[in-house]
């Protein structure tokens, strides 16, 4: 309703403004006949216009979007098509619905034209239409050969509907942009055939003192220089669709003399914890995590996330389902045993002297934990975040046996690192849950668990230079109940 826009009548105001009319024998003449008609008086209230006006032009502004030229997942070419950009006249509208109030469109039901201004797109259908026919379909038509020093690697239409994409150019015209890196990631595979990847220098601690392996350089195929080389054939047909590129050398991130600076010297920290033997697939996990977070190297300033590193615990990483906790429960499922290691890093890091930036402790205790040092993982979820806040490098290694793991830190040493534990507080003792599902240890199946009371505790660590303590650190545990379940059973 025009009330809600702040117009209205002012009835005063017009009847003031019909009393003050001349009283001339022509205008009286009018006003006997009907013939005379007095124009009403509008009260705005400017705000209240202004804040209607403004909800319109919400809903109908848009900005104009150039037309563009995609490809769908499967490698088909897709047109989006421009869109002309609508931009209501504010102050212009406020007039407009003004008047119609006044000639009372309004109670008509006549619609109000309100003034608007057109932006057409740089890029329009008829560019989009040009880069669909000469271009994008063009390219996707059929594979590229590319000849690297005598072998022929067939760049598939998928990999290049992967890395093309079309920019505006600075003429009002599309043009082509292709990834060299995501190209290369998509023909990484035959390319290893003929490429040697630069190395970067590492570390070896099989004796008394760290020695660095020096850095190597590579031969491999320059992303960019496969992006240049590609890219002026996509729109040729047949035998035209082939080019060249050559190995070039690629030099490694970390250099020898890089790694030299770096002051990896002597061993910070090493820690080991130990775990049954009689579950294969947590030995499987376990060792499966150490392998590939072994000879990690943390720069100065970085900081070492365990999700990062070791990825997705699946199947198809070389992960088994183990044991994890699930809302309280022991369950069963891909990657179970893992924080085994992650707790046996938590404790080289907190005794290397390293900056804990997330750890994330076990919902209940498990006893053959550190009380208060220790840390569990989820992907996705919780992760074990480490920043190496020294100025020097931190080299991580990883060993284990089947009954054991063990993570050393690689640097140079800073602190000597002392704990302090609190006695047990809060404690909470646990209830007797009853599962009818059988017990087993596969997925689905029921783990029976003892049970262990709940608890607080506080473990502090302390920093030393030398006798003098400098800094020390609160780390405050909950652990929740771990109730007993008795499997195979609906209820007492």
């Amino acid at each position: 309703p025009p009330s809600r826009a702040g117009l209205s009548i002012d009835e005063a105001a017009t009847v003031d403004a019909a009393q003050a009319r001349s009283w001339s024998p022509l205008e009286l003449a009018d006003a006997l006949v009907g013939a005379d008609r007095v124009r009403p008086v509008v009260s705005v209230d400017r705000q209240a216009l202004r804040t209607a006006v403004g909800r319109v032009a919400a809903q109908v502004d848009r900005a104009a979007e150039d037309g563009d030229v995609q490809f769908t997942r499967a490698g088909q070419v897709r047109a989006v098509e421009p869109v002309t950009g609508v931009r209501l006249d504010q102050d212009a509208a406020r007039t407009a619905l003004v008047e119609a109030y006044l000639t009372g469109a309004h109670r008509r039901g006549a619609p109000v034209d309100l003034p608007a201004q057109l932006t057409e797109p740089d890029i329009d259908g008829a560019e989009v239409d040009r880069v669909v026919r000469e271009v994008a379909g063009p390219a996707v038509s059929a594979p590229v050969e590319v000849t690297v020093e005598g072998t022929t690697v067939r760049v598939p239409p998928t990999a290049i509907a992967r890395s093309l994409t079309f920019a505006a150019g600075v003429t009002g015209r599309l043009e082509p942009r292709l990834d060299g890196e995501r190209l290369h990631t998509a023909v990484a595979e035959p390319l290893a055939a003929v490429e040697q990847p630069a190395t970067d220098a590492s570390f070896d601690v099989s004796g008394s003192r760290p020695r660095v392996v020096p850095s190597q350089q590579g031969r491999e195929v320059l992303p960019e220089s496969l992006a240049l080389a590609v890219l002026p054939v996509l729109a040729e047909t047949g035998a035209d669709r082939t080019a060249t590129v050559r190995l070039e050398v690629s030099e490694p991130e970390i250099s020898t003399s890089a790694a030299r600076a770096l002051g990896v010297r002597e061993l910070v920290s090493s820690f080991t914890t130990y775990y049954p033997s009689d579950f294969p697939p947590r030995l499987t996990n376990i060792h499966r995590a150490a392998e590939l977070m072994d000879d990690t190297l943390v720069l100065p300033g970085e900081t070492f996330s365990f999700n990062d590193t070791v990825g997705e615990r699946t199947p198809e990483r070389g992960f088994a389902a183990g044991f994890i906790i699930d809302n309280g429960r022991l369950e069963v499922d891909f990657g179970g045993g893992v924080s085994q290691l992650v707790t046996t890093v938590f404790n080289a890091a907190f005794f290397a002297g390293l900056e804990i930036v997330e750890h994330n402790p076990h919902s209940f205790y498990i006893s053959r934990y550190p009380e208060g040092r220790e840390s569990t993982i989820a992907w996705g979820v919780k992760d074990l975040r480490i920043r190496n806040d020294s100025e020097h490098g931190v080299f991580l290694t990883t060993s284990y046996t089947d009954s054991s793991v063990t993570v050393r830190v690689w640097g140079t040493k800073r602190f000597r690192i002392e704990t302090t534990k609190s006695p047990r507080y809060d404690i909470t003792p646990f209830r007797v849950e009853y599962d009818p599902r059988p017990p087993g240890v596969d997925q689905g199946d029921c783990v029976a668990t003892e049970g262990v009371p709940g608890f607080r505790v506080v473990v502090t660590r302390l920093f030393y230079v030398g006798d003098q303590l400098v800094r020390s650190e609160e780390f405050r545990t909950k652990y929740e109940p771990e109730n007993e379940v008795l499997c195979g059973v609906s209820g007492p």
